[in-house]
């Protein structure tokens, strides 16, 4: 089993990209206002984004490219051109946006611990915090290398699910409500959060970023079947984590005022009659986590995808690698330094992004069935079929999921 755990790594890096200050703030919203009714969708989720990274992990050990790669290969000259726009306004625009709300929530979870920092320059009050927070993930960037990151992420989330599943178990969560929600059931009411719960999980930057952190860890084409472990359960942890926080609120109903939950750490602050002075520290340290990992994938997602494109190597050590990294991390720390939520254009990058999964879902269904890519590592029918049937579904609900922060 010891020798098994070795194996996760990539897919925990997913699951440390996913599970984001926007992620936390949802799923304790979802259970404020509709209880465990939702627990479903997590699940689905789940299933969907399984299924989808576990294809673009095994594209890129037996191909030895990253998804961009491929993509910038199409023969096609019309629809190389569209999918490289496509690939530039969903991941350097919508990531350096969502960078910004990373960093927040990050800061938000820091601010519980060291209180909040001003200075004035040029008549704008700057906040300290964010600033502290991008000086720290360029150092991590610049200093650091894909071992370190995998380690680094991994201790990380393992301290987001210690600290979320602790707070579940002891709220107290009520059985059979619990399972009764796990039956799908969509209304005019929750299908917004449906949206949500769903389109935060399935994230087509992560399609990207897997397929090339795949590649650098495992190196022979047997090894896929170890990359199917490390995509189970690292994904699996991470609905674990969105399940735990979604139980925690919906079993703190009665006790909650839902007009003053607007973040994680108003939910720390309500439930002091349960956990003691130490509420708000157990919500801010889960909170913290979760931010830091979004704000380390994202950029490090961007790089890796733009490297196909730009034609630079999509390694740590190459040095527009890491430019690219900063400059995510840069305007990130700018927005929310001014406390300024880019929500234009976060919604916009939401629409791209909400266009862009079902073409690059798509493209992943088609790459995986093309021998000339994988060889003898193609698709069976019926794992077709079932991603066609995910697809569908996912393109139901995911058509509108511009109405949210990832």
């Amino acid at each position: 089993m010891l020798k098994a755990l070795k194996n996760i790594g990539p897919g925990l890096i997913v699951t440390s990209a996913f599970i984001g200050p926007g992620t936390v703030t949802l799923c304790i919203l979802s259970g404020i206002e509709y209880g465990y009714s939702l627990l479903w969708c997590i699940i689905f989720s789940i299933i969907a984004t399984c299924y989808l990274q576990e294809i673009s992990s095994r594209i890129g050990i037996i191909s030895r490219k990253g998804l961009s790669e491929i993509l910038v290969d199409i023969e096609n000259n019309i629809i190389r051109k569209i999918a490289i726009a496509f690939i530039f306004l969903s991941l350097f625009i919508g990531n350096s946006a969502y960078e910004s709300g990373n960093i927040s929530g990050t800061s938000m979870g820091l601010e519980t611990f060291i209180g909040v920092s001003t200075i004035s320059l040029f008549n704008l009050d700057l906040n300290l915090n964010p600033i502290i927070i991008g000086i720290i993930l360029i150092l991590i960037v610049g200093n650091g290398n894909y071992k370190v990151f995998e380690k680094f992420l991994i201790f990380l989330v393992s301290m987001m699910s210690l600290t979320f599943i602790f707070l579940a178990i002891i709220s107290k969560p009520n059985i059979n409500d619990l399972f009764n929600g796990l039956i799908p059931s969509v209304n005019n009411n929750n299908f917004i959060y449906v949206i949500g719960l769903i389109g935060t999980t399935v994230v087509p930057y992560n399609l990207f970023l897997h397929s090339y952190v795949s590649k650098n860890k495992w190196k022979r084409k047997e090894d896929h079947k170890k990359s199917i472990f490390d995509t189970v359960i690292s994904i699996t942890i991470g609905g674990i984590i969105s399940l735990s926080i979604i139980i925690t609120s919906a079993s703190m109903q009665s006790l909650i005022n839902p007009i003053e939950i607007k973040n994680a750490v108003d939910l720390g602050n309500q439930l002091t009659p349960i956990l003691g002075s130490f509420s708000k520290y157990f919500i801010s340290i889960g909170l913290f986590c979760a931010g830091i990992t979004s704000s380390l994938t994202a950029p490090i997602a961007t790089s890796y995808a733009l490297s196909g494109i730009f034609k630079y190597k999509p390694k740590w050590e190459d040095p527009s690698f890491k430019k690219v990294s900063y400059l995510i991390i840069i305007i990130g720390v700018i927005f929310s330094s001014l406390s300024y939520k880019p929500i234009i254009i976060i919604k916009f990058a939401q629409f791209i992004n909400g266009m862009f999964l079902p073409l690059i879902a798509g493209f992943l269904i088609w790459s995986i069935n093309k021998k000339k890519i994988m060889g003898a590592y193609t698709n069976s029918k019926t794992y077709n079929l079932f991603g066609i049937f995910i697809l569908i579904i996912s393109l139901t609900f995911l058509r509108k999921r511009d109405l949210f922060l990832g």
